[in-house]
């Protein structure tokens, strides 16, 4: 257990609470207006009562500091009779269990006020100096307030909106109002305070614009005080010495600021005298910022820090992409070039008249090589002889083997070798249809290779198309975006906003995990991108409790999808397959897959045709070059399980749909008012040849038009393509689920409700998201 999770851990957290309170309310009770006036206290303490603090401790440290401050009869009177009034206050509202509104809060200040007013409207001179009093009182309560919702509500490091930054500075006017009264045996407690801020402010922001709002609150507290304004050049002074110097040793600002402290006081008699004392507040300052480690300087910068100020790390994602362009093209020309060399090793079998020839010298060598009759065969009689055996081998190579009936009588009463002559071209027979078919599968193994390096030579060069354009970051509208979701108390470290030929491309923020999912989140994305804003990825920040979120526009459309089907009677699973996923640049995949019979076999086939047809999808290959390789992986098999498949990939962004068909039946597109009927061009299905030419087809949707495919156990069942697609036309249903239960349900009825083949439908209903 941590230490300031026990007990006297807490108490020492709320000492130390109680203490910082004190001393801020002492500042406040002794500084003021031309030392005259003196608002702040009293604005602050009614802040930390509504705030939730303690309400009769930040009472009695309120007491105490107004006291030890000025202590007199009056002053005791005033500053307890406006304790006993918060006090009350807060236990009314306690009491009726309403929280004080922020508007009745100025009624209970006044009210807190009325022994002040009592004692100084004594004459109609101090009337306006006391309505002096209570107005900057009650703003500065309200200033206050705002300081304890950003600390509070939003935590430490966010970057603060106009106003916050507004009050901040009202804030440090007040307490440099307080140090300038403080008088520390003629040391500048002032002059300590403000230099060690600005010095923090140099090294924990990038930009010179904290420092110098620090220096001239300062130097306007001084001014407030006093009266005079010549603190404030000195502060900006030093500032901008400070500024001007700073590097990545802190001593060349440390230096800075003491030379340009001396030569104020000394050469240009600023600090009116300047001796020892003024000297020794700014070493001081100097010495305190000094004990901070550069390791929490840059924990500090880390959390308080300008978090845009990244212009070299925008550079590089510039760099970046163009290097990869380049990669990325010289790698397309080298797939490009495998795939040449590939099929260039394509041999394919021996043609039929080398295939004869071959075949004919392996039979003389083996059967008439010793035989003693060959001179008389292959001489005399050569021309009867090889054209006999001509026939005998062309007969052999058409129908797979030769018989007796293929032996012509003026072989079989000439030779009497004629059953070794049979056997022994049925031998070099089957060894050529081993031979190929081994040729065919090495050069089915070279094309799908080839295709693939093929495919892999065009991903690449669409992506280094999308790559080569640079892009640009629009830093104006993510410093608008980071202060409206600071507004919002979504707290978001860092803000990038990609854009690309002056379209939005991605917008990335580092923020709490816990905002990830805010509605205010979208809200003000889509209010300054102009477009519904969509999350498209988040991971885990360095930062603890933090992700880095990416947006995207959504789509202009989007899909709602149904499916329904039952197996081929007596099965008890069905040899459909379909899919429905979304792929990348907002792209829908619609597919049915149907093996060929029924069964257990039929679903491995069309599960694995599927599967590849998705992956392959996924990974954006396109159409033919993914439909082409899985023809090629599946015909490898050897067996008869083949595959029609039913493909339809919608973009969502324009609602353009490909429809892409092997061997599958019809699909519709059912519009408002009619339906559209969309045939393939008789390819076959899947894994039955080596090559296959799939029919494509381009449809351009409207908003709630559906799309349905079946596979052939739905479109066998009724009696035409046109009924079914008048069944469609006449069913009034937007819901893509219930149109798939209609269908499949009319199928049924029409089979007797005893299912002929395994029966799937797939609806989807495109629809305007935005």
């Amino acid at each position: 257990m941590s230490y300031f999770a026990t007990k006297k851990g807490k108490f020492l957290l709320d000492f130390l609470r109680y203490g910082f309170f004190m001393l801020f309310m002492y500042l406040f009770s002794v500084g003021g207006i031309r030392n005259q006036i003196f608002p702040f206290a009293f604005g602050f303490y009614i802040a930390l009562c509504w705030c939730n603090q303690n309400v009769f401790a930040t009472s009695l440290v309120y007491v105490g500091a107004s006291l030890l401050a000025v202590f007199s009869v009056q002053n005791v009177i005033i500053t307890v009779s406006c304790a006993l009034v918060i006090i009350a206050c807060y236990y009314i509202h306690k009491k009726i269990k309403v929280r004080i509104p922020s508007a009745l809060l100025v009624l209970y200040a006044l009210l807190s006020q009325t022994a002040y007013m009592y004692y100084h409207i004594t004459s109609i001179n101090y009337i306006v100096s006391t309505i002096v009093y209570l107005v900057i009182g009650i703003l500065f309560m309200y200033a206050c307030i705002k300081i304890f919702k950003v600390l509070l509500v939003k935590g430490i490091g966010l970057k603060l909106t106009i106003d916050e930054s507004v009050c901040y500075s009202v804030f440090f006017i007040a307490v440099a109002s307080g140090l300038s009264a403080v008088n520390l045996w003629g040391f500048s407690s002032l002059n300590l305070v403000c230099v060690f801020l600005i010095l923090l402010a140099t090294y924990v922001y990038s930009v010179s614009t904290q420092a110098l709002v620090v220096s001239a609150s300062f130097g306007l507290g001084y001014a407030l005080q006093t009266g005079s304004m010549s603190m404030l050049g000195c502060f900006v002074v030093l500032a901008l010495c400070s500024v001007a110097f700073r590097s990545t040793n802190k001593y060349f600002s440390v230096m800075a600021i003491i030379i340009g402290d001396v030569v104020l006081g000394l050469y240009f008699n600023a600090y009116g005298i300047y001796n020892y004392k003024i000297l020794l507040s700014t070493l001081l300052g100097e010495i305190l910022f000094l004990c901070i480690s550069n390791k929490t300087l840059s924990l500090l910068k880390a959390v308080f820090g300008d978090k845009n100020g990244t212009i070299a790390l925008r550079s590089m994602v510039n760099r970046s992409r163009d290097a990869l362009c380049k990669r990325m093209y010289n790698l397309s020309e080298v797939f490009a070039e495998m795939n040449r060399s590939f099929k260039d090793t394509i041999r394919g079998v021996l043609p039929a008249g080398e295939a004869k020839q071959m075949l004919k010298v392996e039979l003389y060598q083996k059967v008439c090589a010793d035989c003693p009759e060959k001179h008389r065969c292959h001489r005399v009689m050569a021309k009867e002889t090889a054209e006999t055996i001509d026939n005998i081998v062309s007969a052999g190579l058409d129908r797979g083997k030769v018989t007796i009936l293929d032996i012509p009588p003026f072989l079989s009463t000439r030779c009497n070798r004629t059953t070794t002559i049979l056997n022994t071209l049925n031998g070099l027979i089957n060894n050529y249809k081993q031979y190929t078919y081994c040729v065919n599968s090495v050069d089915t193994s070279k094309s799908l290779i080839a295709e693939e390096f093929n495919g892999v030579s065009k991903l690449l060069l669409t992506l280094a198309d999308e790559t080569k354009d640079l892009v640009t970051f629009n830093e104006d509208l993510e410093n608008k975006i980071m202060e409206d979701l600071n507004y919002v108390n979504i707290m978001s470290n860092e803000v990038y906003v990609y854009q690309k030929q002056e379209n939005m491309v991605a917008c990335t923020i580092t923020m709490r995990a816990i905002d990830a999912d805010n509605p205010k989140l979208f809200e003000i994305l889509n209010k300054n991108f102009g477009t519904k804003m969509m999350l498209t990825s988040s991971e885990p920040a360095p930062l603890p409790n933090y992700v880095v979120a990416s947006f995207n526009p959504a789509p202009k459309y989007d899909l709602i999808f149904g499916t329904s089907g039952v197996p081929k009677y007596a099965n008890s699973v069905s040899g459909d397959s379909y899919t429905f996923v979304k792929l990348n640049k907002n792209k829908i995949l619609l597919s049915i897959c149907d093996g060929m019979g029924s069964g257990e076999e039929a679903q491995k086939t069309s599960d694995t045709t599927i599967s590849l047809i998705e992956n392959f999808y996924k990974a954006d290959f396109d159409d033919e070059i993914i439909l082409s390789s899985v023809n090629k992986l599946l015909s490898m098999q050897m067996t008869e399980n083949y595959s029609a498949v039913d493909i339809c990939v919608i973009d969502l962004k324009d609602a353009l749909g490909d429809f892409v068909k092997v061997g599958a039946p019809q699909s519709f597109v059912k519009h408002k008012d009619s339906t559209e009927e969309i045939q393939g061009q008789g390819a076959l299905p899947i894994g039955i040849l080596q090559d296959i030419k799939p029919s494509i087809s381009k449809k351009l949707l409207s908003p709630d038009d559906m799309i349905i495919l079946c596979s052939d156990g739905i479109t066998d069942a009724f009696a035409s393509s046109d009924v079914l697609c008048s069944f469609i036309n006449d069913t009034q249903t937007t819901n893509p689920q219930e149109m798939a239960n209609i269908i499949l349900q009319k199928a049924e009825e029409l089979n007797d409700n005893v299912p002929k083949d395994d029966m799937t439908v797939l609806c989807a209903r495109i629809f305007v998201s935005i």
